[in-house]
């Protein structure tokens, strides 16, 4: 007898040591491993790019402007866009909270008194306290690849909120550059028009002297009219403007006129743009990396769905003190595991693993073509931005030039030397060099704009 006693518990003992082992290597098989997925990136970039600075201020700080940083600090105060971002932060850290609960034991309390007669034996008081609780125990892994999955998320709400910032930032400053420009294009035309009216005068003097005729007239009263006619569309485009940053501020428009109706000079940059290598670039770009943390959200969320496969264990526990007529009481308890056995599911299981591996794929291929596409920005920005100094060069002497002719030629014509075709061709000529000359200026600040967010600026 004492021999089949000691075999029967040498089973119990193997069956456990089996159990215990199965257990393992089926948690085993519901485990993933995540390994961050490393760039493929050229040493340097195909155009002579900046070093990267090691500044402590914001990139736009570049343009020296008060004006603009105050704009931007309205933005990062009030922009919607930026505020939705950071209230998406908020949801995620109460997801990660949620995922850090299912790994805890759950406690629920209940009272209830109760008077009556319910046996119709005679009147009984009846009081109970009782107290449960449960712990699932996480054999294979859901719970901790849950809250790997949660506090990816979380990081990449950091990162989006990084995102909206710099989107942000990009789009005050480039409507702000807008501004300044068809600002300066007014300011321009207004002259130009000075200086026709100029030639009209002078035209009509020489009319009066008989050294000019009707046609000689008519000529400089249309180019008056030319310049007149260009001034609503540069208007417009000032309005258009000024509603863009009233939007992205979140003020109004009547708010923001009075400071940015006064004129001021075109954004140049102080400073080279912020760039370095495409190692750096992607190192610090949060749309690579918050494409990184999605995609390990995604391969945690595969764990979740292999665990899905295999049999959970609850721990449950209950203690109810119950007290009748103040003298009687009992205390029933319960203790013991509970096991969760998915033995047909119809293909769910399978499906959502199937869906799981699938969005995985999805979010690394997300995450390749966020690197390619900070890569090539950078190019193309970059590109631009090391041509502009040419341009400006050009378009200045462009402007010398054109206006030493306007300057000849009109006073070749007061002395009846010239036709009045030069004088006017040259009125058009210098107008359109120095609006050639503002596009430059302005083209220059869009495109340090766009190199330096599409470098993610200098770090802060």
């Amino acid at each position: 007898m004492q021999r089949v006693v000691w075999e029967k518990r040498g089973a119990v003992v193997s069956r456990r040591v089996f159990l215990a082992g199965a257990s393992a290597a089926l948690a085993g098989c519901a485990q993933v491993q995540y390994d961050a997925p490393l760039a493929v990136a050229p040493g340097r970039f195909d155009a002579n790019a900046p070093a990267r600075a090691d500044r402590a201020e914001g990139w736009w700080r570049a343009f020296r402007d008060s004006q603009l940083d105050a704009l931007i600090a309205a933005g990062a105060a009030r922009n919607l866009d930026v505020l939705q971002a950071v209230a998406a932060i908020d949801e995620a850290r109460a997801n990660a909270g949620l995922a850090r609960a299912s790994d805890l034991p759950q406690l629920a309390g209940s009272a209830s008194a109760t008077h009556g007669n319910p046996q119709g034996a005679g009147m009984s008081n009846t009081s109970t306290v009782g107290l449960g609780s449960s712990w699932m125990l996480d054999l294979f892994g859901a719970n901790r690849a849950n809250r790997k999955a949660a506090a990816a998320r979380l990081d990449a709400a950091y990162l989006s909120a990084d995102v909206a910032r710099l989107t942000m930032q990009q789009a005050i400053a480039q409507a702000y550059a807008e501004l300044r420009f068809q600002q300066a294009s007014i300011a321009l035309t207004r002259r130009s028009i000075e200086s026709r009216k100029r030639s009209l005068e002078l035209t009509r003097a020489q009319v009066d002297s008989g050294a000019a005729g009707r046609l000689e007239l008519l000529q400089a009263e249309q180019l008056v009219a030319e310049g007149e006619a260009q001034l609503p569309a540069f208007e417009t485009g000032f309005d258009q403007a000024l509603v863009q940053l009233a939007s992205l501020t979140a003020q109004t428009v009547s708010s923001l006129r009075p400071s940015l109706q006064r004129g001021a000079p075109q954004p140049v940059p102080h400073y080279r743009a912020s760039v370095g290598v495409p190692a750096d670039v992607l190192r610090v770009r949060p749309d690579v990396q918050m494409a990184e943390r999605l995609y390990a959200a995604s391969v945690y969320d595969i764990g979740v769905a292999k665990a899905a496969f295999f049999p959970s264990v609850t721990l449950t526990g209950s203690i109810t003190p119950t007290r009748v007529h103040d003298t009687t009481s009992i205390t029933p308890w319960t203790l013991g595991p509970a096991l969760d056995l998915p033995i047909f599911t119809g293909g769910a299981n399978r499906a959502n693993l199937r869906g799981a591996e699938a969005r995985a794929l999805e979010a690394k291929l997300a995450w390749e073509a966020a690197v390619l596409n900070a890569i090539d920005e950078v190019e193309t920005a970059l590109a631009a931005y090391t041509r502009d100094g040419r341009n400006i060069a050009a378009q200045r002497h462009l402007v010398d030039t054109s206006s030493e002719t306007l300057e000849l030629s009109r006073t070749n014509y007061s002395l009846g030397q010239g036709d009045f075709m030069t004088v006017l061709d040259a009125e058009r000529t210098y107008l359109s060099a120095q609006q050639g000359l503002a596009q430059a200026q302005a083209q220059r600040a869009a495109h340090y704009i766009t190199l330096s967010v599409a470098a993610a600026g200098a770090p802060n």
